[in-house]
């Protein structure tokens, strides 16, 4: 008995003993583990837990401002909603189901199908697509390669990869593909996920859905709740006149993929607006801002609640232009109103002139007065994000009103070109200016080649032949001088040569030659230069091709007599402390070898173009201002009509400044781009304002508002 209650003893007081341990060894497991969390990895959830209350959240800079020359407000910002997402630790269905609701509410397609995406196999014969996560294009229930069609662009026969990636959207090719294949790749991918997948997103940084989101749908949102959704207020750029000189500004848009890769060391994140065209581009550095930042808590859904602290942003640099915006505004609406004229014309219309270009110069220093390109295009539908349909319907209209036909548009000079030609035979002695020529309106020395007017001028001189645009005598003079000394005196002038001007996209041009007739053409035959082709150079035919800022800058060599200066279009950039940083200054840009008698000649046969008997007298006639002038008339296709030209400097004596004026398929440029040319004169002279103050009934009246300084 007494032994069983020992045993009994023994069994429990070992059970105590093990129990006992069992409960050190736990309390020691669970003190370590509360060391762990609260020593040594203490700091670390410590800023977790804070990360998951407090934010940084990045203020967008206001991008710089841009100024006419007389301080004017051309383009500047204004607040607008901005739809973000950031994390807040949601399953993958609670964000699906966030931007399911999204899509209806932004009207942004959850889907969104590419076709036909060009792309080249590289080196390693793999194409990596632009675009992910890849979706289920055909409705299978599963994403795979029958979601992805592929086209070689050459053969247009359908190809296999022989490995892909759909996680990294890399498309793998056997050796049957070679690397420099051009492909045509059709694929759907998840617009939402797209967006904050790897364009610098980082795990608590608002990454941009929309921008410019009206107040109604903010109110949607809001209404909604929804998770990681956060509206902010940022600057979207304002172009305050539209359209008006789109073409120097260019537009900005959400920066891609590549361009993030390339600029994210320099304060950018995805969804900010950079530069894509024009002076946003180009000015880009400058137009920035430094980016400020506030510290934020936020709630459960990731909404900010207060702030804790902030640093504000740098607004980017301001760029002040040379152009003058009543000069711009004038010139633009002339010349929208003379093609809306030329097309509609009762008697003679001209139902394809609907494009054209103007420059105006300032011949002393080289400043952009003004600069149009018609048609144009607002560049706020840039600002606010381009539909899908917009953006279709602007890169495939056919006018391509997103090219600046002044710099990116080469044309044949036609009769503005005579002057060339001209100063090329007085400088080498080939002709005078008292002898005649009798033009009997046919030229039989080479070939028969008819004057634009029948019968001819008659007797001719260099002024009258100047004056009245006389074709028979300059294709004397061509065949005398022959295509070697036109080409020299062309490009002694400029022409053929990119003029080195801020914006972006300009070509250079062809001054004919029989270098540019060897360089071209691939058979032999075809590279000869023959002497009637040397006729057509001569009155600015055949191949020769120039930009309106060429032919502009030819002009004001003319009116300098011998010289003329680099044409630019930013005057100077001041920051956000008023300091210049950037300034510029008159540059002569080229200088001709012409003695002032030549030019005089020149000068006095452009004179006779706006007096009796020239081609531009009827606009011209009654003009209180003393210019000189010279009209074109450029064939380039003989079942369409010819290019129309007008150039001119003024005043006459102490020239100030040049015009070009071009329009496509006009017909003759005195009776076409005439009238554009005298709009600009007159506002440029202000030979309106008193008809103009009189009529507002106030002297100080200005459409642009008030002077900034």
């Amino acid at each position: 008995m007494v032994s069983t209650k020992n045993k009994n003893l023994k069994r429990m007081e070992k059970r105590i003993y093990i129990m006992t341990w069992m409960l050190l060894f736990i309390f020691l497991f669970l003190s370590s583990g509360l060391f762990l969390l609260q020593v040594v990895k203490g700091s670390d959830y410590e800023k977790m837990a804070e990360e998951n209350r407090i934010r940084i959240i990045p203020v967008t800079a206001p991008r710089g401002i841009f100024k006419d020359r007389n301080g004017r407000i051309l383009v500047n910002n204004k607040p607008s909603f901005t739809v973000s997402y950031t994390n807040v630790k949601s399953t993958e269905k609670e964000r699906d189901e966030v931007f399911k609701e999204l899509s209806e509410i932004l009207n942004m397609p959850l889907i969104t199908h590419v076709v036909n995406e060009q792309y080249t196999v590289n080196d390693k014969n793999e194409v990596v697509l632009d675009k992910l996560p890849l979706v289920d294009s055909n409705s299978d229930g599963k994403v795979d390669e029958k979601d992805i069609k592929i086209i070689d662009q050459d053969t247009g026969s359908y190809i296999s990869p022989a490995k892909m990636e759909l996680d990294k959207g890399k498309l793998y090719f056997d050796g049957s593909v070679k690397p420099g294949t051009s492909l045509l790749i059709s694929y759907s991918y998840n617009t939402f996920k797209n967006k904050i997948r790897d364009l610098g997103y980082k795990k608590y940084m608002p990454i941009r859905l929309k921008t410019n989101v009206d107040f109604e749908t903010v109110a949607r949102i809001e209404e909604k709740r929804l998770p990681g959704v956060v509206i902010e207020v940022e600057p979207i750029r304002n172009y305050i006149y539209g359209s008006e000189a789109a073409h120097i500004f260019g537009y900005v848009g959400e920066i891609s993929k590549n361009e993030l890769e390339a600029l994210k060391d320099k304060g950018y994140r995805a969804g900010d607006l950079v530069g894509k065209m024009g002076l946003e581009k180009v000015l880009e550095p400058y137009l920035k801002g430094t980016n400020g930042g506030k510290q934020v808590e936020v709630n459960a859904f990731g909404k900010p609640i207060k702030v804790l602290g902030e640093i504000p942003p740098v607004p980017g640099d301001t760029i002040i232009l040379t152009i003058d915006s009543e000069l711009q505004r004038v010139a633009e609406k002339a010349l929208q109103d003379q093609l809306l004229k030329l097309q509609t014309d009762k008697i003679k219309p001209f139902p394809n002139a609907k494009r054209g270009a103007v420059v105006v110069l300032n011949v002393k220093t080289g400043e952009v007065l003004a600069m149009a390109s018609v048609p144009s295009f607002d560049p706020n539908m840039f600002a606010r994000g381009l539909t899908a349909k917009e953006w279709e319907d602007l890169s495939n209209n056919p006018l391509k009103p997103l090219v600046n036909i002044a710099i990116s548009e080469t044309y044949p000079p036609g009769s503005v070109f005579k002057m060339i030609t001209a100063i090329a035979a007085l400088e080498n002695n080939i002709t005078n200016e008292k002898e005649t020529i009798y033009d009997r309106g046919v030229y039989w020395t080479i070939l028969p080649k008819k004057d634009w007017k029948p019968g001819g001028h008659g007797v001719v001189n260099m002024i009258k032949a100047i004056a009245e645009s006389c074709n028979i005598y300059f294709f004397e003079m061509g065949r005398r001088l022959g295509i070697d000394l036109i080409e020299k005196y062309a490009k002694m002038f400029g022409l053929g040569q990119i003029t080195g001007i801020e914006l972006p996209g300009e070509k250079a041009g062809v001054v004919a030659s029989r270098e540019y007739k060897e360089k071209t053409f691939k058979k032999a035959e075809d590279k000869i230069w023959y002497p009637a082709e040397t006729l057509d150079a001569a009155i600015g035919q055949g191949y020769h091709q120039f930009t309106p800022l060429q032919i502009a800058c030819y002009i004001s060599a003319i009116a300098n007599e011998g010289y003329w200066m680099k044409p630019y279009i930013i005057k100077s950039i001041v920051d956000a402390n008023g300091r210049t940083v950037f300034d510029s200054k008159p540059e002569i840009a080229g200088k001709v070898n012409v003695s002032k008698k030549t030019f005089e000649i020149v000068k006095q046969g452009m004179r006779g173009v706006v007096s009796p008997g020239g081609t531009a007298y009827g606009v011209f006639s009654n003009f209180p201002i003393p210019i000189a002038a010279k009209t074109g008339t450029a064939q380039w296709d003989l079942k369409k009509a010819p290019h129309g030209w007008f150039v001119t400097f003024a005043p006459y004596d102490n020239p100030e400044i040049a015009i070009a004026v071009f329009i496509e398929q006009a017909g003759s440029g005195g009776s076409t781009g005439g009238p554009v040319a005298r709009a600009i004169l007159e506002e440029y002279f202000h030979l309106n304002s008193n008809a103009d103050a009189v009529e507002n009934g106030d002297s100080n009246v200005n459409q642009r508002g008030p002077l900034q300084p």
